[in-house]
């Protein structure tokens, strides 16, 4: 493709020098458009470059077309930068915009748009945006005339969104879908392929902010769009790998390029996200990214030498480790579901990784069993020759040769695989008979036994907390029929059941599945077993157990921890959502404790506790506040060797069941295969024990509760969090190249909508949860009254502001129904629309409210607080050299100003000595001012209530330019900055 003869294509060095040339306009004359310069006939006419005043701004720009004087080959000697194609493409039609005309039109937007001498930035973007509407209908061909406005301004080459020709580019989208438009139907026929592969050039050459913008206006991204090529060939020539991948996936171009070319630079420069989003919805080249992952993960790949020859700069060798290229390739492979057997060597690194961390859990944690020890094992180590071989290596580093031959007599390893020690090892162990004990093996007689360190099972009941049922009152439900009998059993009104569950740990890409669900009253135990059951029942059978017990409003359920097991249940049942969603009366144990005890350790007053020492006991005395001497052996002190607990076990459940009961719980089934039929009797004891433990702990919790007089809700509300779509969720849905669809709710809201007179927006005072922090963003720009929830606050807040301040409620989707039934249905509005902006408008209309713009900002969007202190730039400057001076030490005051004192203390309530406000103590934020606003604003606007300082800018005009279809406008000229506000 000759890109010479592309309508308006310029050169990277054209370009340069046309921009040279703009910046210097005003000030030199040169041949360019921005100066264009009258042949000997002087029948051109001349371009005005002087800047318009501050009053003349507005005016409309004339429409007519200036003559065409001058042949197109004199223009293009004159104007060297514009090739002669583009010219011919302005001027095809009679009468058509003139490059002259283009180029005053340029002149004039500049002229404003860079005019400094204009305060208010408000009034140059809304006069831009009417005259830049004005030029496009007026145009021939306005998708010439916005690119070529675009390339030709000032600041082209800054890659910052608020820009002029970002500004003229975003506008020109605009005006294509508004009813203004002038070239439907004809569109095509301009947006031939030359053009707009010159557009894409343009907006890649100098940084890809203007990207998205063109993708949309021009319609880039479209089937036959292969001319885009040699653009993206360039940037890779010019090893602009970045922006190279970034113009590919907005044009979907991916099969138009190798690995090598795209994805191995972005690898090599660390650029993970950017790689990610270029393989997003693209499953053929997302194989391809993992199999070169794999590749050079190979032990036999030598990364230096692959990276010398792929000839990448900068690239992070820091980074370009095989450790960390297969945790990328897992991630990736996670991220985009694809099976481990398409990556031999990445699945070997993942296992040995697997197994390394079982080893740290055995011999430095301690916190296998052996039976759960030698599950993990067989499921980790799978079929794989060489992680067998890897198993005996890895068990070699803990010294452990009995261990160690065990496991190669046990795959059945060829003696010339091992080394030396486990081969005379399973030599000696072949002699045994039988019924002989086998002897722990070391390398030498002095070194460490691992078998010392272990702890017989009756020591560890002397210091871990039993299950109060005994094994007859266990019974494991496989079948539908015990299901049915045990539903029955639980569904008794008033019953309490603590429910738990449990699934084997995923070492392989097979997703992790709840294996076993504990449901516990005080009398028994049931342990369903959905391994099994899952073969037997289908979706709705999964649904109908689910509503009978967890939306039985009878029924209170009790868990720990419990929005982790909710998202695995519905993971492996997604039939279960939709009843889980409307669940009733369920208990997060871990959130209780929370609100009576914060975020410190639970301390409870076990003398007030009915008996002490059967319930609470002698031991909820914090371990580790006891010093103990193993060498005293006075009469009644503690035993010479304290029983040590492991680190995870100082916390969770087990910690507070400590603190409860007096004893931790014992972890160490914990890990186990879950899936592994039949159970062991260990993994039956733990299972059951980790739910009846919860009701327990609850009763000793609720006593705490009524002999303190605590003011909590015993049963407060569970959070929403579990169904919520995840970070990981998100991710994987665009990797698919899908969109997570938005949870849907029958929920109807009973808060009628206002009749009456119009209500003004300070009289409306609601609260907004954290899914709709956007919204309380918005209509606290309108002036509403809003608390907003913070992102570490729960939907309960919303109820306890409620009651307390009588404040309306507004939610959506499930939680609405969740914070409804707490509250008095008519104190909550479930909004219904998708768009922090329509969501705004959806409410100010439901509760007939009618804003104006002097509502706009009365509110500060920091506190919600809505007085201000009016403060002339003067005065604030003044502050502003205060408080530096305060920061610097220097805390006399100045002599040259002695009534600073008492003027600033009479006119605004602000104590000059601290630059605090008076009625509060808050320090003026005034240290957050840039320099160049006191020159450029008149008035200043500060927070009475956090000190926040705002002034008029462009803000204002993109809100009310946001709300305009809600605005009352019968009197524009009153705003929040020239309404008579408090002052102080």
């Amino acid at each position: 493709m000759n890109t010479k003869d592309n309508v308006g294509y310029f050169s990277s060095k054209e370009q340069e020098s046309c921009h040279s040339r703009t910046r210097n306009n005003n000030t030199t004359k040169n041949k360019s458009f921005s100066g264009y310069k009258s042949n000997k006939n002087n029948s051109a006419h001349p371009v005005n470059h002087s800047k318009p005043g501050r009053q003349s701004w507005p005016m409309a720009m004339s429409r007519s077309n200036p003559k065409t004087a001058k042949s197109l080959k004199e223009i293009q000697k004159n104007n060297s930068d514009v090739s002669l194609s583009w010219l011919l493409s302005l001027q095809e039609k009679q009468g058509g915009t003139s490059a002259h005309q283009m180029n005053d039109w340029h002149d004039r937007l500049e002229s404003v748009w860079f005019d400094d001498s204009i305060k208010s930035k408000s009034q140059v973007i809304n006069w831009t945006s009417e005259t830049l509407k004005q030029y496009f209908s007026t145009a021939s061909n306005p998708f010439a005339l916005a690119l070529y406005l675009t390339q030709r301004s000032r600041d082209y080459l800054t890659s910052k969104s608020n820009t002029l020709s970002y500004f003229i580019l975003k506008q020109f989208d605009q005006w294509l879908k508004s009813p203004n438009n002038t070239v439907r139907g004809t569109a095509d026929s301009m947006l031939t392929h030359g053009f707009r592969f010159s557009v894409l050039r343009v907006v890649t050459a100098p940084h890809t902010t203007l990207l998205d913008l063109a993708v949309k206006a021009f319609n880039l991204n479209h089937s036959g769009n292969e001319y885009c090529v040699p653009v993206v060939k360039e940037l890779l020539a010019n090893k602009k790998y970045n922006q190279a991948a970034q113009c590919i996936s907005k044009l979907q171009l991916q099969s138009e390029f190798t690995m090598e070319e795209i994805v191995l630079p972005l690898i090599l420069q660390d650029k993970v996200n950017v790689v990610e989003d270029y393989l997003a919805g693209n499953a053929e080249q997302q194989k391809l990214a993992v199999k070169l992952l794999d590749h050079m993960c190979d032990p036999q790949t030598n990364l230096h030498q692959l990276v010398d020859l792929s000839g990448v700069e900068n690239v992070k060798m820091q980074k370009l480790q095989k450790k960390t290229l297969s945790k990328l390739a897992c991630r990736l492979m996670k991220l985009f579901q694809i099976p481990y057997e398409v990556c031999p060597n990445i699945s070997n690194a993942r296992g040995l990784g697997a197994l390394k961390y079982l080893m740290y859990k055995k011999y430095i944690e301690k916190s296998f069993g052996s039976g759960s020890w030698d599950e993990m094992i067989q499921s980790a180590v799978g079929s794989s020759a060489y992680l067998r071989q890897q198993l005996v290596e890895q068990i070699m580093c803990y010294n452990d040769l009995t261990e160690a031959a065990k496991w190669a007599n046990y795959y059945n390893l060829e003696d010339s695989s091992l080394p030396v020690p486990v081969r005379e090892a399973r030599a000696r162990l072949a002699q045994l008979k039988p019924d002989e004990p086998v002897p722990s093996l070391t390398f030498n007689e002095g070194d460490e036994n691992w078998d010392d360190e272990c702890i017989p099972q009756e020591e560890m009941d002397k210091h871990y907390h039993s299950l109060a049922v005994t094994l007859d009152q266990v019974t494991i439900i496989d079948t539908k029929q015990k299901l049915k009998t045990c539903v029955q059993h639980l569904t008794v009104p008033g019953t309490v059941i603590g429910i738990d569950s449990e699934w084997r740990p995923a070492f392989a890409n097979t997703p992790a599945r709840v294996a076993l669900l504990q449901m516990a009253v005080r009398d028994h135990v049931f342990l369903i077993d959905c391994h099994v059951l899952s073969s037997v029942m289908d979706s709705e059978d999964w649904s109908h157990f689910t509503s009978s017990i967890f939306c039985n409003q009878s029924l209170l359920k009790l868990g720990f921890g419990f929005e982790g097991d909710l998202k695995m249940l519905v993971n492996t049942f997604p039939s279960m959502k939709e009843p889980l969603l409307e669940m009733k009366r369920v208990i997060n144990i871990e959130d209780l404790t929370k609100q009576m005890f914060g975020d410190g350790p639970v301390m409870l007053n076990e003398k007030l506790l009915e008996g002490d020492e059967a319930v609470a006991g002698p031991s909820c005395v914090d371990r580790d506040d006891v010093d103990v001497d193993d060498d005293d052996d006075d009469e009644g002190a503690m035993v010479a060797r304290p029983f040590k607990f492991q680190k995870k076990e100082e916390r969770g459940l087990s910690e507070l069941v400590r603190r409860c009961l007096g004893k931790p719980l014992c972890k160490i089934e914990q890990m186990s295969d879950w899936e592994r039929r039949p159970l062991r009797t260990e993994q039956l004891v733990y299972a059951a024990l980790d739910a009846y433990v919860l009701l327990e702990v609850y009763g000793v919790l609720l006593k705490h509760i009524d002999a303190n007089h605590l003011d909590i809700d015993p049963e407060p509300l569970l959070s929403h969090k579990w169904c919520k779509p995840t970070r990981n969720d998100k991710k994987k849905a665009k990797a698919a190249g899908k969109k997570l669809p938005k949870p849907e709710t029958t929920e109807t809201s009973w808060c009628v909508p206002r009749s009456g007179p119009p209500m003004r927006p300070n009289q409306l005072r609601v609260v907004v949860d954290t899914m709709l922090q956007g919204l309380g963003r918005h209509l606290r720009s309108c002036g509403v009254d809003v608390r907003i929830l913070e992102n570490n606050e729960d939907h309960e807040k919303t109820v306890q502001i409620c009651r307390q301040e009588g404040r309306l409620v507004l939610s959506s989707g499930k939680p609405f129904a969740m914070i409804r039934a707490h509250i008095l249905p008519e104190m909550c509005y479930n909004v219904q629309s998708e768009k922090a902006r329509d969501q705004a408008a959806e409410v100010l209309h439901h509760f007939n409210v009618t804003v104006t713009q002097e509502d706009i900002f009365s509110r500060c969007q920091i506190c919600n607080g809505d007085n201000y202190i009016k403060i002339p730039s003067p005065d604030l400057k003044l502050l502003y050299q205060r408080l530096d001076q305060l920061k610097k030490g220097n805390n006399s005051t100045e002599q040259s100003i002695p009534d600073n004192v008492s003027r600033f203390l009479i006119d605004y309530g602000i104590d000059w000595s601290s630059v605090r406000l008076v009625s509060n103590g808050v320090l003026l934020q005034v240290d957050a001012m840039p320099k160049p606003m006191f020159d450029k604003v008149d008035l200043f606007f500060c927070c009475a209530t956090c000190g926040k300082v705002f002034w008029e800018g462009t803000h204002f005009t993109r809100v009310c330019d946001q709300f305009k279809h809600v605005l009352d406008v019968n009197d524009k000229s009153k705003t929040v900055y020239n309404s008579h506000m408090q002052e102080k």
